[in-house]
């Protein structure tokens, strides 16, 4: 049986950009409601940082991307702005980078 050697920086490493993911979601999400438009683009760094700690969030992404284009512009805005991790994921869950999820 094959054991898979998970380091203890790698867990960390995914649980603390899920845990700052989270809350720039949740701030996000509270901005929305304040007279700047800060919200949306903090939402949606948020939920890519999310996915890029979990890939298993990827498909979730790929599918909000496809059903709402509005929603893919932003994604685009930010991958385009972020680092070479967000951008990974932009481009990874693009809704022509994959078949079906469904």
């Amino acid at each position: 049986m094959a054991r898979h050697s998970f380091s203890v920086r790698v867990i960390a490493a995914r649980v603390a950009t899920s845990l700052v993911g989270f809350v720039l979601f949740l701030y996000g999400l509270v901005a929305a409601f304040s007279p700047l438009p800060a919200g949306a683009p903090l939402v949606i760094l948020g939920l890519l940082m999310i996915a890029a700690a979990n890939p298993a969030a990827r498909p979730y992404i790929r599918r909000m991307r496809r059903r709402w284009r509005w929603f893919d512009r932003l994604v685009r805005m930010v991958g385009r702005r972020g680092p070479p991790s967000i951008r990974s994921v932009e481009a990874s869950t693009a809704p022509e980078s994959a078949k079906d999820d469904n």
